[in-house]
């Protein structure tokens, strides 16, 4: 028998062959992982009285595929399979799952019930994604002390770790590869169904992130000695590590105690770029300017200190208001664990500032840019209105995206939060906030009010502002008979100018024509009783025997053998029976009240600043300064009146700048005022 003998190849035909059988395989390999199986978590119905409400996921329709026909939709198995990359994975105690992170700088956000995990796995090719572009944003970066405009991550804790385990850690850590950023935020918890108050929120997520490639599921049923844990603060968590590889992690949902029903949702994301999601967790960045009864006036801290006129400082002024804020009640328990979640505060704080409505045509929060208070640096101005009385409130700041982008695809695009900060609004009714001055311009605090004489804004504004407008006018005739403008030898003083006195002027006429009002019920030793005499405005009296007791404003001040300096009484004194202004007691009527004084320095200033010809001169200790004038507290609590004045700014920046340069006035026309 004839056996058919193959052709015998050339060599060149031979790797002819080789290379169409090897191309032939290739393809075969690629066409069996065209259809990947990943496994989606699915948007879980958490049931009645869940603060979530209901909300379809976008990967329904792909978990509805991939689900065997004799699973039923069982989510509630102890135990499951699932078939992940071509590999049978079995996860579990209860409801784990695996859900892919879609791509960078975007969140991924699910519902979660108590004990379930779910497991996250971000895919090593987005490592090797193009970098976002930041964008525009904030015209330059602000100055937060040690934190940064990135916050980096918190402390984790790693338990039962060995020498060598945590030194390989490190080493995966630090070692060559893209550093990932991970972040967390709570958007909504479990609602309170307890009896009594509610004095804490819901216990907080977990975030689980793999440091082994052996560990594709990390969670609570994984070995701590592969896996880094960081226990959500206030819904937030922020996690960095350096990796070429595969990234897992996992978001666990503990336990609930009867106090509390429904679940969880989330936002996780990564970035190649920074945090998604970011919080200060250190410093408010916000302050309080004052209240009143119904409204709180708050600023930023300085946004720059590009110095007045600078291409910077102009594109700050001129910038829509960048920053926006979340207040609530202090009795509002549904933002108790999620002050550090942008999320979490945008979906349950009660008061929110829009960037779409700086004028609060649609809020309660009206905003704008300003250069008033320290350094005369920008700063944004928050004004909250349709607050209650005597009510303490929290507040946070906080930017959206970058302040003019946010969402996917942008670096910081989940926004941030800063430490919340908290105030009080004021009880009486007869203080009312005043702020945008024409002339007065510093001006911004409450003032001594009476919403029956005076209940339109405006006017009460512009009758301030006019007073101490023509008095200043009234000045300026006197300082042109002194000869400003002339050579240094033959000026007043060779340290200060007119333009100094001026300026010292107008600092001194508007704090003290415009007096600091503060709550007649408020015990501050450091307050000035005023305008005893008149009655309240809803008519009533201060008793006969307080207004007759005996009042001692001056405890260090010299006496006379048969002086009456203390046989003088509430009713009689001038610093206690009237306002320190006319104006107040004869057209304002506000009844008794409290001022905060002037600051002292602001007398000295005047008087070290203007020509001595003038007859500027400040009130000696024991002789009436005491009632004219406070003291700057050491500690940088707010005891005196200066324009410009916080409440509990850092000391130190507090007393910075020409604030502390001393002085003050005592015009003869105005003496009345220095009192």
């Amino acid at each position: 028998m004839l056996l058919c003998k193959c052709p015998q190849l050339t060599p060149l035909q031979a790797r002819f062959v080789a290379s169409f059988t090897a191309l032939c395989l290739l393809g075969l390999v690629f066409w069996s992982l065209s259809n990947p199986h990943f496994a989606y978590a699915a948007e879980i119905d958490l049931g009645e009285g869940w603060a979530g409400g209901e909300g379809g996921d976008h990967n329904w329709h792909r978990i509805g595929d991939d689900l065997p026909e004799d699973s039923g939709g069982n989510e509630d198995a102890d135990w499951e399979e699932l078939e992940v990359l071509d590999t049978e994975v079995v996860i579990g105690v209860r409801q784990e799952q695996l859900s892919a992170i879609a791509g960078n700088d975007q969140a991924n956000n699910l519902n979660v019930i108590a004990g379930q995990t779910t497991v996250w796995r971000y895919p090593k090719e987005l490592l090797q994604a193009q970098h976002a572009d930041v964008g525009v944003g904030l015209p330059s970066a602000l100055d937060e002390g040690n934190e940064g405009m990135g916050v980096r991550h918190r402390e984790l804790r790693r338990r039962g770790l060995e020498d060598d385990e945590t030194a390989w850690l490190d080493r995966r850590q630090t070692g060559s590869g893209t550093t990932a950023f991970i972040s967390v935020n709570t958007c909504l918890q479990p609602a309170y169904n307890g009896t009594g108050t509610q004095t804490a929120g819901p216990p907080q997520l977990t975030l689980y992130v793999s440091t082994a490639s052996d560990n594709e599921t990390p969670g609570p049923g994984a070995s701590d000695a592969k896996q880094d844990i960081v226990t959500l603060d206030e819904g937030f968590a922020n996690y960095t590590l350096s990796t070429s590889d595969d990234l897992y992690m996992a978001i666990y949902a503990p336990a609930l105690s009867s106090d509390f029903t429904g679940g969880w949702n989330y936002d996780i994301a990564v970035s190649i770029d920074d945090y998604y999601h970011q919080a200060n967790e250190t410093d408010p960045y916000l302050y309080l300017v004052d209240t009143d009864t119904n409204a709180a006036l708050l600023v930023t801290d300085n946004l720059t200190q590009a110095d007045t006129g600078s291409t910077l400082y102009d594109k700050w002024t001129s910038l829509a208001p960048p920053f926006v804020m979340f207040a609530s009640s202090a009795q509002n328990a549904k933002t108790m664990g999620l002050s550090k979640s942008f999320c979490g505060m945008q979906n349950n704080a009660q008061i929110q500032a829009q960037q779409s409505d700086p004028n609060a045509t649609r809020s309660n929060v009206e905003m704008g840019m300003i250069t008033r208070g320290l350094g005369d640096k920008p700063k944004q101005q928050f004004y909250v209105t349709s607050l209650n009385g005597s009510s303490t409130y929290y507040g946070t700041l906080a930017i959206k995206g970058n302040s003019t982008a946010s969402g996917t695809g942008i670096v910081g695009g989940g926004g941030k939060v800063w430490q919340p900060m908290n105030w009080t609004t004021k009880a009486d009714g007869n203080c009312r906030l005043v702020f945008n001055l024409d002339f007065c311009d510093k001006v911004a605090y409450a003032v001594p009010a009476n919403y029956e004489t005076y209940p339109d804004w405006p006017n009460l504004r512009a009758l301030y502002d006019s007073q101490a407008s023509n008095l200043y006018n009234n000045f300026t005739y006197s300082l042109q008979q002194t000869a400003c403008d002339t050579t240094s030898d033959a000026q007043y003083s060779l340290a200060r100018n007119c333009s100094d006195c001026e300026a010292a002027y107008k600092e001194w006429l508007c704090a003290v024509s415009i007096p600091r009002c503060d709550d007649w019920s408020s015990e501050k030793s450091y307050l000035q009783k005023r305008n005893m005499a008149q009655p309240f405005t809803n008519g009533t009296s201060l008793p006969s025997s307080l207004l007759n007791s005996n009042y001692t404003p001056m405890l260090g001040a010299p006496t006379l053998q048969g002086s009456t300096a203390f046989q003088q009484t509430y009713l009689s004194s001038f610093a206690t029976n009237q306002s320190r202004n006319p104006t107040i007691d004869a057209q304002i009527k506000p009844g008794p009240y409290k001022e905060l004084l002037p600051c002292e320095d602001l007398c000295y200033s005047l008087v070290q600043s203007c020509p001595a010809a003038l007859g500027f001169g400040c009130p000696r200790k024991g002789r009436g300064l005491e009632a004219g004038y406070g003291v700057r507290d050491v500690n940088g609590e707010l005891s005196c009146s200066y324009l410009g004045a916080v409440y509990y700014l850092n000391h130190a920046r507090a007393m910075s700048g020409s604030a502390w340069v001393a002085g003050l006035v005592a015009l003869g026309a105005m003496a009345a005022l220095l009192m």
